[in-house]
């Protein structure tokens, strides 16, 4: 898990049931705007990375939009979205309002899946609308076009993720104007925070209802359909405004071609400097979000001493790289536990505005050049056979080291 902290994302010309539009701003009439926001009156939010165990708290909030899944996929979608985080294929991100009591928190989330190039193309030209609905059937028909984690972090080693936004779910009721601008903007920054660090090509959502579609497209996305040639062509009636779906998205190149939004953020890329391993970027999550050394041997199921070794491990991997980046470490000496301390603190700022570093990375592994031996096992039979020095019993032998 990951804590999510980062300055509120500011949006121009937003629609949010009665809020119909947000002057421009002074840069201290934000700040001041910004600090109402993050605390108005009676909610206290926080955005963070979602795990399994939200699942429970997420999935009411996605059925109250009434999407039209078939009754199967809808029994089991707890099980499908568990089954994609646990293979690394869904990230959740959610808000919470800590005002509230434990177990009714989540007020918000979002989930998103990494997919195929083909069913990106296909979600952009012929598929039906609510992309959620169409992966839980494509899950009944085990036919998933989702990566592996695997996949994931060759993919973003490689040329780059496609990401889905297609489950997602928020409170409707008990907030006022104020208040609900404050939960999308704070969702804004746990989608952010959830995807910042990988390498991304393309973005598509299916927002559902027509203030949640204007959100996305004044954040920067673009129209890709609208589903009427859809509705028509199936002679289907349209919904409502509320329930009325269309498709967004935005590519890399459409991104570096008109920086500056907030969708177009997401393509902002580093590679990692460290390649850490997959245990020890677990741990560094597990320690973002402030477990000790006790608290992270119990959640990772290790011995206190497998987990002082692997910061061992991690501090020795990063000072490779960059040797000024953390204090020296004392070898023996009263303040040897202190200095372990503030190395951790030095480190985990650090991967808070780094966090490609903790995201599955795997290049491809170069490839073998072919024929190379074969071709100097041929030069090697014509220097022996026109070398007077070595007798044609040699060959034979000299070919069998060589192989």
């Amino acid at each position: 898990m990951e804590i999510l902290l980062v300055s509120t994302k500011k949006f121009s010309d937003t629609v949010f049931g009665k809020i119909s539009e947000v002057k421009t701003l002074s840069g201290l009439e934000w700040v001041t705007r910004d600090q109402r926001a993050k605390t108005p009156d009676g909610i206290n939010l926080m955005a963070r990375k979602g795990s399994a165990r939200d699942l429970a708290n997420c999935h009411p909030l996605h059925e109250s939009l009434r999407l039209p899944y078939a009754e199967t996929s809808r029994r089991i979608l707890s099980e499908i979205w568990r089954t994609l985080l646990s293979n690394g294929a869904m990230q959740l991100f959610l808000v919470e309002d800590r005002a509230k009591p434990v177990g009714s928190r989540v007020v918000s989330f979002s989930a998103i899946v990494f997919v195929t190039d083909k069913f990106c193309s296909e979600a952009r030209l012929a598929l039906p609308p609510y992309l959620g609905v169409e992966l839980a059937r494509r899950y009944l028909s085990r036919q998933l076009p989702v990566l592996n984690r695997e996949q994931v972090a060759r993919a973003n080693a490689g040329d780059g993720l496609n990401v889905v936004m297609c489950f997602e779910g928020w409170a409707q009721d008990g907030f006022s104007p104020e208040q609900f601008l404050a939960i999308r903007e704070k969702q804004c920054e746990a989608f952010h925070l959830a995807l910042r660090g990988y390498r991304i090509k393309e973005f598509l959502t299916d927002p559902i209802g027509g203030e949640t579609s204007q959100w996305m497209l004044d954040a920067g996305a673009r129209l890709r359909r609208d589903y009427s040639n859809y509705f028509r062509k199936n002679r289907l009636p349209e919904p409502e405004s509320s329930q009325r779906p269309c498709l967004v998205g935005l590519t890399k190149e459409e991104a570096l071609a008109h920086p500056g939004s907030n969708v177009a953020g997401l393509f902002i890329y580093t590679a990692p400097r460290f390649h850490l391993s997959r245990s020890q970027r677990v741990l560094l999550q597990h320690a973002l979000v402030g477990e000790t050394c006790e608290k992270l041997a119990t959640s990772l199921s290790l011995s206190p001493w497998t987990v002082k070794k692997r910061w061992h491990a991690i501090y020795e991997r990063v000072t490779d790289v960059d040797s000024e980046l953390l204090p020296p470490p004392v070898a023996y000496g009263a303040h040897a536990s202190s200095r372990g301390a503030e190395r951790r603190r030095h480190l985990l700022n650090y991967l808070r505005q780094h966090l490609e570093e903790l995201r599955p990375y795997e290049p491809l592994p170069p490839p073998q050049r072919r024929g190379t031996g074969r071709t100097l096992l041929s030069a090697i039979k014509i220097f022996v056979a026109g070398t007077a020095f070595f007798g044609p019993d040699c060959l034979p032998c000299l070919c069998e080291c060589l192989l």
